[in-house]
């Protein structure tokens, strides 16, 4: 068991990886999510056909836009992830990184038209301006008129009382909690799985850090940069927004 503070590369490596696609849900349902909004959105190849995922995981978001007709290029510091990517991946067209995605030079000079940066991936980054470098990078990166997608968790809407625990999924053999402990700046994440072992129920843990990005701020970073809003919405503790390349 380990409940001690770990930073996000080790706590998904050394952790989440292993418990991820079934903690998320599964494989299918994602991807067909995620399809369903990329086709609602009209987010088709259109010029030079690159998308890059930033925070690509397993390839919740890389697997349906490569079936949407993009050459993708999935990038994540997480290895687990990417070699479970790259099996579902199969013949489509997927290119992976391993990278932190704040490594600019792994991924740049290649003139997509999309960038992805979805499940939660903006509040796994160390602080605000992280995340303001970031968007101005992808400002530079992409193509006139390029889109940038972004989504992630809503930490900015505080429930009663700093500690909350959210039962996230389970099963006969698992059950999977998480604990936020909310900070001024900053949520504190224990990942907990109970699980069905030959000698009885056991416990194990992993705690990392998040960010809280308020919306406002979000568009604030994106319009300094250069971004024109094109889409935003808000539900079930999530927001997403879609930006395009201005200028």
């Amino acid at each position: 068991m380990q409940d001690n503070p770990t930073d996000t590369r080790s706590h998904y490596d050394r952790f989440l990886a292993e418990q991820y696609v079934w903690m998320a849900g599964g494989f299918n349902g994602n991807t067909r999510k995620n399809r369903i909004f990329f086709a609602g959105h009209d987010l088709v190849p259109q010029g030079s056909r690159v998308a890059i995922d930033l925070g690509a995981g397993c390839g919740f978001q890389s697997v349906p836009l490569a079936d949407a007709g993009f050459q993708v290029v999935a990038v994540d510091f997480c290895r687990p992830l990417l070699l479970e990517l790259q099996v579902r991946a199969g013949n489509r067209p997927i290119d992976t990184i391993e990278a932190d995605i704040l490594n600019f030079p792994a991924w740049a000079s290649r003139h997509p038209e999309l960038i992805v940066c979805m499940g939660d991936t903006l509040t796994h980054l160390p602080d605000m301006d992280a995340v303001r470098l970031l968007i101005r990078q992808c400002h530079a990166e992409l193509a006139d008129g390029g889109e940038l997608i972004l989504s992630l968790r809503d930490y900015c809407t505080e429930p009663e009382g700093s500690v909350v625990v959210i039962p996230v999924r389970r099963d006969p053999d698992r059950i999977f909690l998480c604990r936020l402990e909310y900070g001024s700046d900053t949520v504190g994440v224990t990942d907990i799985l109970i699980s069905r072992e030959s000698e009885g129920w056991m416990r194990t843990a992993s705690s990392y850090t998040k960010i809280r990005i308020a919306r406002e701020d979000l568009v604030r970073m994106l319009a300094d940069a250069g971004f024109g809003i094109e889409h935003s919405e808000s539900g079930n503790g999530v927001m997403t927004v879609i930006a395009r390349k201005t200028g």
